[in-house]
């Protein structure tokens, strides 16, 4: 027994020491143009283009044009606008499978370290990366908070700082740290290395450089001119070195030949300082090349060699990729795929199509790529809709940029049709039964009207006119609707009642639509205040308009509450028809709008035989 006990120990180690660790080290706002040998060679990273050398170079990669939506997309595999990232959310709903997640279930210990930025709602510790697979992190939530509270001890957003930041551990009070913010990080990452354990590790490693303000160290600084490009070629010139410092602690611990290296950023470079996005187009904040264009890297000694990928990838195939390396299977219900097959040759389903959308109060900004076509569209927020020529892969040659026009009724149709897919909220479904009410659960940061776009279609079966009033949704703690003796919609949300006009007469399956617009104010960077909309329908005719200022909960308890569909939560108050299956769709829905529109969701509504 004791020799059998011993042999099944040491062959787990076994599987355990197999498995690579992971380093994953995501640069903020850096261009194709900030890597020497990625662009005109002016960029002073003398370890990143050897680590370049070294490692598979994915040439056509692309991101989303904002932080927040391609670090969820890179976390969870999944298009950002399909879990409420549009491109700023709540946070990630608690039942999604993350990367983290995921490689603990594989045995891994998990850390991240750095900026987060997945997630507005810096009260609500369900953001956290703790509550998202990671057994430790330090750093910040956002960058916006690194100069710390104010004098009354409140969290501001506020202009970002790469000096003395103000940096959480584990999800503790902030508290002020000394020096420059990335060897702060580094450090932390540094440590972890050098203490491995016993497990295999993951760190996410998400470094805040080369983003605004351009703050370098002064011995970095004294190297180039005293110039905007100059202190940004410095700041660059630190990234490297930390990196190089990463590097060493791989080779010294003896770690290297057992570690998978994946260098990325979150999205391209706004040119406030250079041309970082050269050759490309397009800055950040924009669906043009260079606001989605960047340097992927993978780098794993004697298992990967080098060489160039030049086919379209997306960050969402970092999840599956890091997934199948590590000897497991690509979870099936997520967008990304696993770049294995292209390293090795073989058959590879790339995307045929990407597309993004903004929704905003009188209209959308949004953008595509069609692949086989070479070309894209972009809409900005104002100014007509531009067409331009994708480029090819980093370091091809010369291409045609004259490309024919996308008509914008052809482009509205592609982003409609993709709005389609993505937009509606899988949720779980209970039907009402035995005095109880139908339950609606899953996606808690998406499931309830209190961050951006919402908008919820019922299917009433039976007359829903009776003299007594009828719940027909409750949240507690967030918001309810029911319908009153007198035929009136009250809608409760937070503190505010409000109702709707009389409503016309019933008919055998009646449709109601509740839509929201909720935006919270913000200070910084651009200073925005609070704002509401609501808008419902009952059978396509509008009965609600307001812009009555509605609140998100101070605390992420009520989220975690399932929507009651059809009566009150102890049943009362009950609905004396039928509620068919509820339909979410993540963005206030109107008539003539772009893209998805409320027409779409009406015609789902009451088609049940």
């Amino acid at each position: 027994m004791a020799i059998l006990l011993s042999a099944g120990c040491s062959g787990n180690d076994a599987d355990q020491v197999l498995k690579p660790n992971i380093l994953l080290i995501l640069a903020d706002d850096l261009g194709n143009n900030d890597l020497g040998s990625w662009g005109d060679g002016s960029a002073p990273t003398p370890t990143l283009d050897q680590l370049s050398q070294q490692s598979v170079r994915f040439r056509q990669h692309y991101t989303d044009s904002t932080c927040s939506p391609s670090r969820a997309a890179l976390l969870t595999g999944r298009e950002p606008t399909s879990i409420g990232f549009q491109p700023t959310a709540l946070g990630l709903s608690p039942d999604l499978d993350t990367l983290p997640k995921k490689l603990q279930s594989l045995g891994y210990r998990t850390a991240h370290i750095g900026k987060w930025h997945v997630g507005e709602a810096l009260e609500y510790s369900s953001i956290q990366p703790s509550q998202h697979g990671f057994d430790y992190w330090f750093g910040m939530l956002n960058h916006f908070v690194l100069k710390g509270p104010n004098s009354r001890g409140e969290t501001l957003r506020t202009k970002p700082t790469h000096w003395n930041p103000w940096l959480q551990e584990n999800g503790t009070p902030a508290r002020q740290f000394e020096g420059y913010l990335d060897d702060i990080l580094t450090e932390k990452a540094l440590g972890l290395i050098e203490k491995p354990g016993a497990k295999p590790w993951f760190i996410n490693l998400w470094l805040y450089s080369p983003h605004t303000p351009h703050q370098p160290p002064a011995e970095d600084a004294a190297k180039f001119p005293n110039t905007p490009e100059g202190r940004y070629l410095a700041i660059l010139s630190r990234l490297d070195q930390n990196v190089s410092r990463l590097l060493k602690a791989l080779q010294e611990s003896g770690q290297a030949e057992n570690t998978i290296v994946v260098f990325a950023s979150d999205n391209g470079s706004p040119n406030k300082a250079r041309d970082s996005n050269w050759p490309f187009g397009g800055t950040k904040d924009t669906y043009l090349e260079g606001g989605q264009r960047s340097p992927l890297l993978l780098h794993w000694p004697n298992h990967l060699k080098e060489k160039d990928i030049r086919v379209p990838t997306t960050i969402m195939d970092i999840f599956p990729t890091i997934v199948a390396l590590a000897g497991s299977k690509r979870p099936l219900d997520i967008d990304g795929q696993s770049l294995v097959p292209l390293i090795q040759g073989n058959v590879y389903h790339g995307p045929e199509k990407l597309f993004f959308a903004i929704p905003y109060a009188t209209g959308m900004s949004y953008g595509g790529r069609v692949f086989d076509e070479g070309r894209l569209f972009y809409r900005p927020f104002t100014g007509p809709m531009m067409t331009a020529a994708i480029a090819p892969p980093v370091g091809a040659a010369q291409f045609n940029q004259s490309v024919p026009a996308f008509p914008f009724d052809a482009a509205n149709t592609l982003i409609r049709d993709w709005e389609r897919d993505v937009r509606e909220v899988p949720l779980t479904w209970q039907p009402a039964g035995d005095g109880k009410p139908g339950i609606l659960s899953g996606r808690s940061m998406q499931r309830a009207p209190i961050f951006g776009g919402y908008s919820i279609g019922l299917s009433l079966r039976g007359s829903p006119f009776v003299d007594r009033v009828q719940t027909i949704i409750e949240q507690p703690g967030i918001w309810q609707v029911q319908l009153l003796q007198d035929r009136r919609l009250r809608i409760q949300h937070g503190d505010v009642v409000q109702f709707s006009s009389i409503l016309e007469e019933a008919v055998v399956c009646n449709k109601l639509v509740v839509g929201m617009q909720v935006d919270a104010a913000v200070d910084f960077p651009l200073q925005t205040p609070a704002q509401s909309v609501l808008r419902v329908y009952w059978n396509g005719l509008s009965v609600l308009e307001s812009t009555a200022l509605l609140r998100r909960p101070e605390t992420d308890q009520p989220l975690m509450q399932p929507t009651f569909i059809g009566a009150r939560a102890d049943g009362s108050e009950a609905f004396e028809g039928v509620i068919e299956k509820p339909r979410v769709i993540n963005k206030l829905l109107y008539a003539e709008q772009d893209g998805i529109g409320l027409q779409d969701l009406q015609q789902q509504l009451c088609t049940a035989p």
